[in-house]
């Protein structure tokens, strides 16, 4: 058995006083194409001075701290899906 841990790394930990604030932060740093970790009760991004700038605008509490960060694998991260794509893109299927 393996257990992989994530290493502790300078992020920056956002909150909100509603969950729709929230929600809004995560739409806006979705938009930039940073690595996010998503819970329900925070978002977690590597420390960034110009978006904890933006996140603090919104009115987001940004806390900054040395932590473990996991971010979401993002569609990109799937190498072997995107490399079957692009061998055989003759086939069909949903997405």
């Amino acid at each position: 058995m393996v257990r992989v841990i994530a290493k502790p790394e300078p992020v920056m930990t956002i909150t909100a006083h509603t969950p729709l604030e929230l929600l809004r932060a995560a739409y806006h740093l979705g938009n930039r194409h940073v690595p996010l970790e998503v819970a329900v009760e925070y978002l977690r991004l590597s420390t960034d001075s110009v978006l904890g700038s933006m996140l603090i605008q919104m009115g987001l509490q940004v806390t900054e701290a040395t932590l473990p960060f996991q971010p979401e694998a993002g569609a990109y991260q799937e190498q072997s899906h995107a490399q079957d794509h692009a061998q055989d893109r003759s086939h069909s299927h949903p997405h």
